[in-house]
């Protein structure tokens, strides 16, 4: 009786080690799909296309490309992989893009989004980088909170302050839109609006009937710009930037993203799920769809017709 418990124990004993032993060693984790992160499940705060290929990028450091015109997405891959929400990204070309967000991150790609590299990381200030734009080929700024203003000039690898700077001290710095001929457009917060018609070497300070937020702008033809911001505000210049006229999008809404679509109408996104559009070359607006909790961020035209959209439900498409 006494030999049959000893071994009994014995065998449990064994047992429990064994469980141990398997509970506590290291073993082949289990294969997970390349589309774990669902694009309509992540904040989305910039999209841009590299080529044919949709890239998105967002909450926590997510980026996402999808090659059937976001239908299907997958996690690429990012070395090292800080966390840091990114903010805007932009490419200028198929294969060259850069993604800026929060810590001063920005990240580099130069094989159309699929690998990117931590090429800046401030964690330290924790002052997010808000926007990004290509100049050419080799030349790319990046903007942000209290004046933060870099310059790379070796296609993203690189980055530091350049020799002439914007007067906006402290101020936040939203967006940098490029136009033909090396002019460009910084919007920021308390209407903060600057431009300069030689690449950046050279900035003057304009004057808006604006004193709130601008999130964005477009360059159009014919020398006409637009910037967008808070509560609806949207504005039209005719000769870059010297007057300015307010237009009505019939909607007191904040508008976080824009772009001008293959046959020349110009769309606007924001709160609240806003869609807006105009035929005219922004003189006036109509309201293509409104509603629901979540805001819109970015657009970009994937066919005649067919956008897709990113912001706080992540990616989806709209039809206009």
């Amino acid at each position: 009786m006494f030999k049959f418990i000893r071994v009994a124990s014995v065998t449990l004993s064994l047992a429990v080690g064994a469980g141990a032993v398997f509970a506590f060693s290291l073993r082949p984790q289990p294969a997970f799909p390349t589309t774990a992160v669902r694009a309509d499940r992540l904040q989305i705060n910039g999209i841009a296309l590299a080529g044919k290929r949709v890239v998105a990028a967002g909450e926590a450091g997510h980026i996402l490309i999808s090659d059937d015109a976001g239908a299907h997405w997958t996690d690429a891959r990012v070395s090292p992989q800080s966390g840091s929400t990114l903010t805007q990204l932009g490419f200028s070309d198929a294969s060259h893009g850069v993604a800026v967000g929060h810590d001063g991150v920005i990240v580099q790609t130069e094989d159309g989004g699929a690998n990117w590299r931590q090429v800046r990381f401030d964690g330290d200030h924790a002052e997010p980088l808000l926007g990004v734009t290509w100049v050419g080929a080799q030349s790319a700024f990046a903007v942000g909170s209290f004046g933060k203003f870099l310059e790379s000039q070796d296609q993203g690898a690189h980055w530091s302050a350049p020799a002439a700077l914007p007067a906006i001290a402290d101020g936040h710095a939203n967006a940098l839109v490029a136009g033909a001929q090396g002019r460009l457009m910084l919007v920021g917060e308390a209407g903060m609006l600057q431009r300069s018609t030689d690449g950046g070497q050279h900035w003057e300070a304009l004057a808006l009937p604006y004193k709130g937020s601008l999130f964005g702008g477009l360059a159009l033809p014919d020398q006409v710009w637009m910037v967008y911001g808070m509560r609806g505000n949207v504005f039209r210049s005719e000769d870059f930037g010297a007057s300015w006229t307010r237009v009505e999008t019939g909607l007191p809404t904040s508008y976080f993203g824009g772009a001008r679509l293959r046959d020349g109408r110009l769309v606007l996104v924001g709160q609240g799920g806003a869609v807006v559009l105009s035929a005219d070359g922004g003189k006036s607006f109509r309201i293509h769809r409104v509603g629901g909790r979540a805001s819109l961020t970015s657009v970009v035209e994937l066919a005649p017709g067919q956008l897709l959209v990113g912001g706080a439900a992540g990616v989806s498409r709209d039809a206009l």
